[in-house]
């Protein structure tokens, strides 16, 4: 209580007398009153541990996801059980005959009428094609290309090929390539 931060009066030098007393009820009135003080502050760091929320530690999808889980190997098993149950009912036999009979279809008729119309025409197309004769020669397509290689040949500064000839001339010559 005679620490110095509390004392009301701060005395250098120790007062005796009527003083003393008065000096000391107004330290300790001010020292209470620091200690109230002290009790009523509240922390300015948030050092609680952090709220836990359900949703995190609940994990619904989970639950979820292994009751369809079960759902799912329970009624496998009670495919498994029925299978079972059926061939211990059963002598053993045999049990694997398909018994599909496909039902007639309505429109069967018209799609057989449809497909025969179909390959008639198909076939009468490739008999016209089979007779006519090709409207375009391709011997004198070349025949043309080489009179238009000669006249390129003779029009151009440089030719493309230069031969000597049998006279010693040098003839001009066009490759195919």
């Amino acid at each position: 209580m005679n620490n110095p931060q509390y004392l009301a009066f701060p005395a250098i030098v120790g007062t005796s007398g009527q003083y003393n007393k008065m000096r000391k009820n107004w330290d300790g009135h001010h020292y209470n009153y620091h200690l109230d003080r002290m009790e009523k502050t509240k922390p300015m760091i948030d050092n609680k541990a952090p709220r836990t929320y359900l949703h995190v530690h609940l994990k619904m999808k989970k639950i979820q996801m292994e009751q369809e889980h079960l759902m799912e190997l329970e009624r496998d098993n009670q495919l498994l059980m029925s299978r079972i149950a059926r061939t211990m009912a059963t002598k053993g036999d045999l049990d694997n005959w398909n018994m599909y009979q496909p039902k007639p279809s309505v429109d069967a008729d018209l799609r057989n009428r449809e497909l025969v119309r179909i390959s008639l025409e198909n076939q009468a197309i490739l008999k016209k094609l089979n007779m006519t004769r090709a409207v375009y020669d391709h011997r004198q397509w070349l025949d043309d290309f080489k009179v238009t290689r000669g006249y390129m040949n003779r029009l151009t500064k440089y030719p493309e090929n230069l031969k000597p000839s049998k006279q010693g001339l040098y003839q001009r010559t066009v490759s195919h390539s």
